[in-house]
């Protein structure tokens, strides 16, 4: 017998077979559901080839060029290879933490993302790896007029921190902080360690990306954050219960 909150709870669309399918803020929550049965390399792959279909189409856009120098201008742009970058940066032991839309994907999110944004740690040894690394796929800022000069040492890494790159692996945004989390120790207490292409890497918890999204405040993060929420729930209600251990005997 349905309860007196079922009865007065508005019905939207019915959908044959399926219950839950959107939250009451509009989520669709089968896309969740479909993401977290597969593994972050699939969630990956997914993402990319939806983002390339998208850059595709924009290529082909036929008033690409009078839309040229302004906010809906997407360049020549190349979608990020999450899995180059990740391979490239763990053999050089960069120190970072997989954050924004690669990280939403991670964890489950149907949030589609051309970049890689990571938080990285600003050590003097960690800077001299993450140039190293970087070096071979040719970083050059983003977004800037053509022919301005731009050296990527660490020089320029000390001197500045938060670089938009275009490199030969797509888009990569380096972050020194995160608002709403902090500076790249307090991202890494909030992240969590996960196995993907056979190495180790740091993502931002969901916990840490709804504190991210809130801080930025930004029109496209209100909907990245009632996706998040609704993620969120989903994890917690698949976590195992703690158990009962109840009072520890005497040895």
């Amino acid at each position: 017998m349905a309860t007196p909150e079922q009865k007065d709870k508005p019905k939207g669309i019915v959908f044959y077979g399926v219950d839950d399918v959107y939250s009451e803020s509009g989520v669709d929550l089968t896309l969740l559901r479909s993401n977290l049965r597969r593994s972050i390399e699939e969630r990956w792959a997914k993402n990319r080839g939806a983002a390339q279909a998208s850059l595709v189409l924009w290529q082909s856009n036929p008033y690409r060029e009078l839309l040229a120098g302004t906010s809906f201008d997407r360049g020549n742009s190349i979608v990020s290879d999450v899995e180059a970058i990740v391979k490239l940066l763990t053999s050089k032991k960069v120190q970072f933490v997989i954050i924004g839309g690669q990280a939403m994907r991670a964890l489950g999110s149907a949030h589609l993302t051309e970049d890689t944004d990571i938080c990285y740690q600003r050590t003097a040894a960690n800077l001299a790896a993450l140039v190293a690394a970087l070096a071979p796929i040719h970083p050059c800022l983003r977004g800037v007029p053509a022919g301005q000069p731009f050296r990527f040492d660490v020089p320029t890494v000390e001197a500045g921190l938060n670089f938009t790159l275009d490199t030969d692996y797509g888009e990569l945004d380096l972050l020194g902080e995160v608002s709403g989390v902090g500076n790249y120790d307090q991202v890494l207490a909030q992240s969590v360690e996960q196995t993907t292409y056979g190495v180790s890497v740091r993502i931002l918890s969901v916990d840490g990306l709804i504190a991210a999204k809130k801080a930025a405040g930004r029109n496209k993060d209100q909907s990245h954050l009632l996706e998040l929420i609704e993620l969120k729930k989903m994890l917690d209600a698949a976590k195992p219960p703690e158990k009962d251990r109840g009072p520890t005997s005497p040895a």
